[in-house]
Order: C-alpha cells, then sequence, then structure tokens
C-alpha cells in the first residue's frame, strides 16, 4: 500500500469541453488516470489515490466536485475509501466489504418518488433545488448526485434555457409496486440495522453476562462490513443497554440486562493487574486513576514546597502515557495541589498537602444561619 504522488497526474491531460458537467469530466479523467498508472506499473490496487485537496488543486476544480466524482467511481467499483487512509485504487473483481445504504441511494429512491407523486409531465422543470430540498429533506449536494443518477437512467435531462442550465424530466417516471416503496425499505433496512441484529445473534451464542467481547475490527471481518458500521450497531446496543461500552482498553461489557445492575459491575472490568514496582490500580479514566496515584505517592513520601518526580517518570512508573501524566497533573494544578516551575531549577513542586480520601474538608458556617433561626 503507498501513496500515489500527485506529480505523476500533472502530465496527464484533464478536458473539461467535452462533457456536459464539471463531475462527469472528473469523473472520466479519474477512471482515464487509474488506468494509465496501472498500465504503466506505476502504481497497483490498494495503492492510495493522491488526496482530494491535491486533485482540487491540480485541476481547478472544487473539492466538492472531486469529492461528488469519486463517489460516482466508488459505485461503479473502481475505487475504495477508508477512513482515515484514504481512497484506493481497487480491482473491480475484487469482493469488497458491504457498505451502509448511502444518502445517495436513499434520496435516489426519494426523488424518483416525489417525481412519480407528483405527474409531471415529459419535458416539464422540476422545482429549483432548494425547494426540492426542503421537500425531500436532504441537503441540495446530495441531491445532485441523485439528480445525476436519474440522469444516467434517462429519466432527467440538463436543458440550456435562457443561459442558465436547467433539469428537465425526459419522461415520464414509471415505478413498480416493488420500487413505490423502495425510499422505505432503503431507511429501514439499512446494513448498520442489519449488522445489529448480527451480533445480537452472535454475541448471545458465544459470551456469558460479563464477559468481554471482541473488538470492532474483529466483527468487521466476521461479518464483512467496515468497522465504522460495527461501531454504529454497537452504539444502538449500549443505547438498548445489551452491552456496555467503557472507554480505552476496557472494551465493551455482554450486559444483556438492565444497567441498574451496572454500577456493582464496575470494578469487574474498570480495575487491571499491576505489575511488580508499579503503583496500585484506579478506575475510571486513565487520567483519574494517575491523579490518585501521585496523591498517594505526595501523601506518603513528601510534604508541601517539595519537588517531586518529573511528567515522564509518572508515566514511567504507572505504565502510561505521558499526556495521561499532563492531564492529571493539570487537575491538581487546578486544585492547588501543584505547580509547575520552568527553567533551570524547574519542575514539580507542592503547592499544598492533598486531602486524605476518607477525609472531609471542612467549611466556614455562613454566621446569617443562626440569626435567622
Amino acid at each position: 500500500m503507498a501513496k500515489i504522488s500527485i506529480n505523476e497526474a500533472k502530465n496527464f491531460e484533464f478536458n473539461l469541453e467535452v462533457y456536459s458537467s464539471k463531475e462527469e469530466a472528473v469523473f472520466n479523467w479519474l477512471l482515464g488516470f487509474r488506468d494509465y498508472l496501472l498500465k504503466n506499473n506505476l502504481a497497483s490496487y490498494d495503492d492510495i489515490m493522491p488526496s482530494k485537496k491535491d486533485i482540487s488543486k491540480l485541476l481547478k476544480i472544487s473539492t466538492g466536485c472531486i469529492q461528488n466524482a469519486f463517489r460516482y467511481a466508488e459505485d461503479e467499483g473502481y475505487f475504495v475509501s477508508k477512513q482515515c487512509i484514504g481512497t484506493m485504487i481497487k480491482d473491480k473483481n475484487q469482493k469488497s466489504p458491504l457498505k451502509m445504504i448511502s444518502k445517495k441511494d436513499r434520496v435516489t429512491a426519494e426523488l424518483k418518488k416525489y417525481l412519480y407523486s407528483h405527474k409531471y409531465d415529459e419535458n416539464e422543470f422540476i422545482p429549483p433545488l432548494s425547494e426540492l430540498s426542503a421537500e425531500i429533506k436532504t441537503s441540495t449536494n446530495t441531491l445532485r448526485l441523485a439528480i445525476g443518477v436519474l440522469i444516467k437512467e434517462g429519466i432527467l435531462r440538463k436543458e440550456t434555457y435562457k443561459n442558465n442550465v436547467h433539469i428537465v424530466i425526459n419522461s415520464k417516471v414509471k415505478l413498480t409496486e416493488k420500487e413505490k416503496t423502495q425510499a422505505a425499505e432503503i431507511k429501514n433496512k439499512t446494513l448498520v440495522k442489519l449488522t445489529k441484529e448480527n451480533l445480537k445473534k452472535y454475541i448471545v451464542q458465544n459470551f456469558r453476562t460479563n464477559d468481554k467481547i471482541p473488538t470492532n475490527s474483529f466483527f468487521a471481518k466476521q461479518f464483512n462490513v467496515s468497522i465504522r458500521t460495527v461501531n454504529s450497531a454497537l452504539k444502538e446496543l449500549h443505547k438498548e443497554k445489551f452491552i456496555l461500552s467503557r472507554r480505552g482498553n476496557y472494551g465493551s461489557i455482554f450486559l444483556n440486562k438492565s444497567l441498574k445492575d451496572a454500577k456493582s459491575e464496575k470494578s469487574m472490568f474498570m480495575t487491571s493487574s499491576t505489575k511488580k514496582g508499579e503503583l496500585a490500580p484506579s478506575y475510571g479514566y486513565k487520567w483519574e486513576g494517575a491523579l490518585n496515584n501521585i496523591k498517594r505517592y505526595i501523601l506518603k513520601n513528601h510534604e508541601a514546597g517539595d519537588k517531586i518526580p518529573s511528567m515522564k517518570e509518572f508515566a514511567k512508573r504507572l505504565n502510561l502515557s505521558v499526556a495521561t501524566i499532563k492531564r492529571a497533573v493539570h487537575e491538581l494544578s487546578l486544585q492547588g495541589v501543584l505547580y509547575t516551575q520552568k527553567g533551570k531549577y524547574g519542575g514539580l513542586f507542592i503547592t499544598e498537602m492533598p486531602q486524605r480520601e476518607e477525609t472531609f474538608q471542612w467549611l466556614a458556617v455562613n454566621p446569617s444561619y443562626f440569626d435567622n433561626n
């Protein structure tokens, strides 16, 4: 998996004039550039295309237009996008993970149903995008993609009238009985819901209550879907109190019962075993555990005014990242326990000894309470 340089595309011709729209021109340019790279062994399958921003600068076309063209090319099976990685060249013959039904698919079905129900005549202009987007409840950008699909299907066409481009009904929309309910089916039968049902069955069959379930990447391979789809499905299961998801390395726990019992179970999965020489474990977020451990260390080994070990040393002692320790130190500074001094003789110093966990912090009583009673 290698990143393709935008320099490879600088000598690859881009012709805007021979196409009816910018999206179509960019779409064909992307396919041509892909074939050029593969035929000349300048790239292979799974290599990452230049960023949309770089292509936008090179072709002098908006990033949104580049994004739309990539979506069309993905739908045709030429590319595949992966979150935090980029858009990769895809082998059309290779089976790819199932994808969540897109907004474009949903809006295309709803637009088709809308045009059918309003019985527009042939050669009639459709309403303005702003009006249609309000009716169908979607963005104008997604609506443009849906219109592009219907133009390909021959239902709509572009026509120039008084120097403006308008979308015209090319032929009367005819829907089968199946297509009449397609918009509702797309809303109700998304891949997230299917994955959620599969997750439920798999977890019930393979795990007991309070067991830690596998990672999102495991489920993504198991059900041939993206990690993002698994994440969305697990969020739904968390809302239903079927699982209890925790941050960091704690993972998700199979509950299959009310969250009322979860509070008493927290200690089962929020604690971790310690290696010899480490400070005692704590609970909650990692920085909260680090904060409590630093407090215990101060109470046991120091007095007010003392200099304590650096954040790097605490990170090593507690087997945590420096960023986590920094968050804990920041909180202790806000509490008035520590202060940081820069320079050659700087470091972390104790301003005031922290309260012991079993003690109370006494507050002054308002004298007016006794005057009024």
